[in-house]
């Protein structure tokens, strides 16, 4: 199961072709999508319009749904604390992504760089 980070929804959700809109398709084809609460608001706040909103809501209703209940954020906070007091400043939205995936057992799938500071979290890399 591969939890698909916002970065890579928001350019698989464009219109023109994308590597990652054809690595999205797979992975909804397979049924292998994964996301949580965090993605699912972070993509529908970049709605456009009230169709455009319903639009991404019905998109984000698919996948497998993994809930960041408190006790995860908990986890989030501590590893957003541990990285920063290495000088690894990372965005929380990412590290309660991360926590999400290394509590459930999921590769995530980002563009950006911010996974890869997270100790064991596997990260998809599509082929």
């Amino acid at each position: 199961m591969i939890l698909v980070d916002t970065s890579v929804w928001v350019r698989a959700l464009r219109r023109q072709p994308s590597r990652e809109k054809v690595v999205v398709q797979a992975l909804v084809d397979q049924d292998l999508i994964a996301t949580t609460d965090l993605v699912v608001a972070e993509v529908l706040q970049g709605a456009n319009s009230e169709q455009d909103f319903q639009k991404l809501a019905d998109r984000m209703q698919g996948p497998h749904f993994y809930h960041a209940d408190e006790e995860l954020w908990w986890r989030a906070a501590r590893l957003s604390f541990e990285l920063k007091s290495r000088g690894l400043i990372t965005p929380l939205a990412d590290l309660v992504i991360a926590t999400v995936a290394l509590e459930n057992g999921l590769e995530v799938y980002a563009i950006d760089d911010h996974f890869e500071r997270v100790p064991g979290l596997k990260l998809h890399v599509p082929s």
